[in-house]
């Protein structure tokens, strides 16, 4: 696909679309290896959330644990309990 269309579907710009994708490129040059586990709908993606925050707000709903997100998006618990709280507790 093209950034176009990518950003089209996610409702998002397409040079963050490119940045993004430039920045993970150089990040992990080799190609990503899909293992069968959880699916993840793409309108996750539409929101005004990071990428991460959205797909930890979607885990959560499905009423994972921090420990079970961490192990699937190999984080430390640690950091997915931050990032869900800075985003869903703030006021």
């Amino acid at each position: 696909m093209t950034y176009h269309e990518i950003a089209g579907l996610l409702n998002r710009d397409e040079r963050t679309i490119w940045a993004s994708y430039s920045r993970a490129v150089k990040k992990m040059p080799e190609k990503l290896e899909i293992r069968k586990g959880i699916e993840l709908p793409l309108s996750i993606f539409t929101t005004e959330l990071t990428a991460l925050e959205a797909v930890i707000a979607y885990l959560k709903k499905k009423r994972l644990q921090y420990v079970e997100i961490a192990g699937l998006l190999n984080r430390d618990q640690r950091n997915i309990w931050t990032i869900y709280n800075r985003t869903f507790n703030t006021q």
